[in-house]
């Protein structure tokens, strides 16, 4: 979800002023691979995404976004929040569900509490795992911490609870003629935190184009 923790793109929960005017957005882009929270989703392949945003204009928002996994399955993500800023300070909480269209497929509901002061910000998620008739379900948290300057950043991120592993990711995006460009390198640092592809690590290319309608 570019306006969500997904990905590269989405460092941070969307930010909104109580005095900006409502507006409607949609994105499209493709990823090299598709990394989120350190944990490779599409084993090593290249994933295409799109999603949309509404933000209302007085704080809150709410969107959707998908990605291409592997065998042609596809997830697809519901979120919406409030955020705010006064000063140096931002601030979200919001919700965010992950769903796939894979048969037996466990789906997310996290809430996900944010905070940034000037170049750095902080998420705090309460997450649960619905597992689709086993019974198994799992309750996790997760936290990060960003710093970032001039379109790079660096971010630590590590699960607890029912999960478990660490990662690092550092990285750098910039605007060239309206795409949204970003390169990043990605590395678990805890060998339990372990996805669908075989590596540790991994550079990953991402481009994507937002339209304000």
């Amino acid at each position: 979800m570019k306006k969500f923790t997904k990905s590269l793109i989405a460092a941070g929960l969307l930010t909104a002023s109580a005095a900006a005017s409502a507006e409607l957005s949609v994105n499209v882009g493709a990823m090299s691979d598709y990394w989120f929270r350190g944990i490779d989703q599409t084993a090593n392949n290249a994933s295409l995404m799109a999603g949309a945003d509404y933000d209302f204009g007085n704080g809150f928002y709410v969107g959707t976004w998908g990605a291409q996994l592997d065998d042609a399955e596809i997830e697809y993500d519901l979120y919406g929040g409030y955020a705010g800023e006064y000063e140096d300070f931002t601030y979200d909480v919001g919700y965010a569900g992950y769903f796939y269209t894979i048969n037996d497929a466990s789906d997310y509901h996290e809430l996900i509490l944010s905070a940034g002061y000037k170049f750095l910000s902080a998420d705090f998620v309460l997450g649960r795992e619905n597992v689709d008739g086993s019974g198994d379900d799992a309750d996790y948290t997760f936290f990060s911490l960003t710093g970032d300057y001039e379109g790079a950043y660096l971010t630590y991120g590590v699960f607890g609870q029912d999960y478990d592993g660490d990662y690092i990711e550092a990285g750098y995006g910039t605007t060239y003629q309206g795409l949204d460009m970003s390169l990043a390198f990605i590395k678990q640092l805890d060998a339990e935190l372990d996805g669908d592809g075989e590596k540790d690590s991994e550079f990953v290319f991402t481009i994507s184009k937002t339209f304000d309608l």
